[in-house]
């Protein structure tokens, strides 16, 4: 009679397939590392494979590693199921990794961390700073995400809009441009353009609205830091291409102004995603619901300040 896989075994392997370290993955299980280092070597000799290609302290996933982390997955989420069915314990308790990006993480998702974690408090939560959401909820150890992005159209992905996030052209108030009450795109190609990295989706807007009013951009500055671009802006280095969530304060103040174009608004979205497959968990649920209450339905929405446009 073949041997029943040991459950405990198979948490540990995904926790270190995910931790990519038995060093981090112990300290996440609370055990030691020579137990983890067991447990997996007991588990490749039931397998009769080595699941991990051990690097010094790193390890990465052999290719029967990679097939066997997706039924884990499966399995350990269908034993989690099978003991909240018959337990009546109401508490939302448990790990949960979710991918954020950077401008969602500093300027949508404080007031919604506090009251998550005041509420519940047994959560272990992992915030992910990432440019692209949704591929890192495609990740097997990312849970959910709050993207900012054009409408997310993966077939394997669930997405339900939030907010929408105006992105702007913005300068110093002591910028020529400034008290242009109309631009063309050409206008503005003219000048230096401060971008967020490629995979920001809001950097991909503006490219596409150029595109299409038949403006050409010759000189660019890349940053990887919202905080630095806009000191960047303030600074009369260039045009700031920003959501308007992230500016919100400079604007009130008068540091930076809103240019006259796009003359049409063009837009992102604040979305909440996760993948259709993935056992919809009552924490992740607990997480999803909170975040559409208070992003999507504030109790007591900011009065946001009107755009300067001179």
């Amino acid at each position: 009679m073949e041997q029943l896989l040991d459950l405990r075994q198979v948490r540990t392997f995904v926790e270190v397939a995910h931790a990519r370290s038995f060093t981090r993955a112990a300290s996440q299980l609370h055990y030691a590392q020579s137990s983890v280092t067991a447990q997996v070597q007991a588990l490749e000799s039931d397998l009769g494979l080595p699941l991990f290609n051990r690097l010094g302290r790193q390890v990465e996933l052999t290719d029967a590693g990679r097939q066997f982390l997706t039924h884990a997955e499966k399995l350990i989420c269908t034993a989690e199921q099978a003991r909240l069915s018959v337990q009546k314990d109401d508490r939302i308790v448990g790990p949960l990794v979710v991918s954020a990006a950077e401008s969602l993480l500093t300027y949508r998702m404080p007031e919604l961390l506090r009251v998550f974690q005041a509420t519940y408090p047994d959560v272990r939560l992992t915030l992910r700073a990432d440019a692209s959401c949704s591929a890192a909820v495609q990740e097997p150890g990312v849970d959910l995400a709050i993207s900012i992005d054009t409408p997310i159209q993966v077939p394997s992905l669930l997405a339900q809009s939030l907010r929408k996030e105006r992105v702007l052209a913005l300068v110093a108030a002591e910028h020529p441009l400034a008290k242009q009450k109309k631009l063309s795109a050409s206008d503005v190609a003219e000048q230096q353009i401060l971008l967020t990295d490629h995979a920001c989706s809001y950097r991909a807007v503006f490219e596409r609205t150029m595109t299409q009013e038949g403006g050409r951009v010759n000189r660019l500055l890349e940053f990887a830091s919202v905080e630095a671009l806009k000191q960047c802006a303030i600074a009369r280095i260039g045009v700031a291409i920003l959501p308007e969530l992230v500016v919100a304060s400079e604007l009130q103040r008068g540091s930076l102004v809103a240019l006259a174009w796009p003359q049409k608004p063009v837009y992102v979205y604040t979305q909440l995603v996760r993948h259709r497959d993935k056992w919809f968990s009552p924490v992740m649920q607990a997480f999803w619901n909170m975040a559409k209450q208070l992003i999507e339905n504030p109790a007591k929405p900011r009065k946001e300040p009107a755009l300067k446009i001179k």
